[in-house]
């Protein structure tokens, strides 16, 4: 075998490893070291903004930059949470790939407050700035 996977490492802890080949001879002089540090959740996506260009009645577009720090391990997908009035977050939205999104079926005239969560391997990471708008009402 010749790759290995360490697991249960501390997130945003440096490691040192190095490798010795093993015959029947006995082991062999040791690799040279290489240090990496262990991924963390990902910072907060940022820019989190009204898509003013999505203009259907209840709708509410959304647009963000991904976040500044991944956390050394890929952005995977985003999570878009949602509020209205003094209401708790709901999770509105997961496995969305790219940094917009078009919320729907909203209520026109409502005004609803949304946060972006960005997840890499690690988890989700910190929560975007919130942002407010109101759901379009077309006249009729």
């Amino acid at each position: 075998m010749t790759s290995y996977t360490a697991s249960s490492l501390t997130s945003g802890a440096t490691y040192t490893f190095k490798v010795k080949a093993r015959s029947a001879a006995g082991l062999g002089a040791d690799s040279s070291e290489v240090s990496i540090i262990a991924a963390v959740k990902p910072t907060a996506p940022l820019n989190l903004a009204n898509n003013a260009a999505i203009t259907a009645s209840g709708t509410i577009g959304l647009t963000w930059s991904a976040p500044s720090s991944n956390g050394g391990s890929t952005v995977i997908d985003y999570q878009i949470s949602s509020k209205t009035g003094g209401a708790a977050y709901s999770v509105l939205a997961t496995g969305i790939t790219v940094t917009s999104y078009t919320a729907s079926s909203l209520t026109p005239g409502a005004t609803y407050t949304f946060k972006v969560t960005a997840r890499n391997a690690v988890g989700l990471g910190a929560d975007s700035s919130e942002v407010s708008i109101m759901a379009d009402k077309l006249p009729t």
